[in-house]
């Protein structure tokens, strides 16, 4: 007698097939059972599964950020900075340019007035160099023989006398200022009229000579030019007595101060040799 197991066979496969699939039936309806916050465990592995991968971009994201904030911004903000600063730079520089030819335009006109007022022809000249040390007391000007400039030239500014030409090249002068050791100018004291020499001492201060022990002259007297020398002409101010004393010869000791500071003259009027009056 035969006994047929093949049926016994397929319900030992069915059982086989079954239980996996019911244990996994299982697993998911508990996975899908939430908790009392309403998470179900699915979501919890699923969020797990994922924190990896989102910190990875999230710390992509900020790299991302920080190198646009901290290198390519900065670095155009850096570069738009630079700029405006040259830009402060070089408007700071025109003004300070204005400024400079603002000035330089009104003391020339201050010159051009001085000279309609004395009626002298002159030359405006720029001051182009000063030599340091004991021949500081020499300057130099853009103005020479082209110009009609000759040795023995005034030269002034409104405010007073400043010196005389002693070398003149085509294009260029040299000038002795008063204050020099070797310069000697005809002057007066305006207030008494009495006549003296005026001599330069290399130092701020000028000696004036040969005016007698017997006048009067007091500290705060306008020292003018005389016109007794044959250089400059009369009436045009040189300094005030800053001292005067009775001397130990018949002449007083007095000295005197230039009205103009000589070390910082920029722009100067250079009279003809013999100044005459315009017609």
């Amino acid at each position: 007698m035969s006994i047929d197991l093949a049926p016994k066979v397929k319900e030992g496969r069915v059982v086989y097939v079954l239980i996996p699939l019911l244990v996994l039936h299982l697993t998911l309806i508990s996975l899908q059972i939430e908790d009392p916050a309403g998470t179900t465990l699915l979501k919890k592995w699923m969020l797990l599964g994922g924190t990896p991968f989102f910190d990875l971009s999230s710390g992509i994201s900020r790299g991302a950020r920080g190198f646009w904030s901290n290198y390519i911004w900065l670095h155009g903000a850096r570069e738009e900075n630079l700029q405006l600063k040259e830009s402060v730079r070089l408007l700071a520089l025109r003004e300070r340019q204005l400024v400079q030819a603002e000035e330089e335009n009104a003391r020339l006109h201050r010159l051009l007035d001085f000279r309609q007022q004395t009626g002298f022809q002159g030359v405006a000249a720029h001051v182009v160099g000063r030599v340091p040390g004991y021949l500081a007391n020499v300057t130099y000007i853009d103005r020479g023989i082209d110009d009609g400039i000759r040795p023995d030239s005034p030269v002034v500014i409104e405010t007073g006398v400043i010196g005389r030409v002693v070398l003149a090249t085509r294009r260029h002068a040299q000038v002795q200022l008063i204050t020099n050791p070797d310069a000697s100018t005809g002057v007066m004291i305006e207030r008494t009229r009495s006549p003296g020499v005026l001599k330069g001492t290399g130092n701020p201060f000028l000696e004036l000579n040969y005016i007698s022990n017997t006048e009067q002259v007091n500290a705060g007297d306008t020292v003018i030019t005389s016109g007794l020398d044959g250089i400059f002409p009369k009436g045009l101010p040189v300094g005030k007595v800053v001292e005067s004393h009775k001397g130990k010869s018949v002449f007083r000791s007095i000295q005197v101060e230039p009205y103009i500071d000589l070390l910082r003259i920029e722009d100067v009027l250079v009279l003809p040799s013999s100044p005459r009056k315009e017609e």
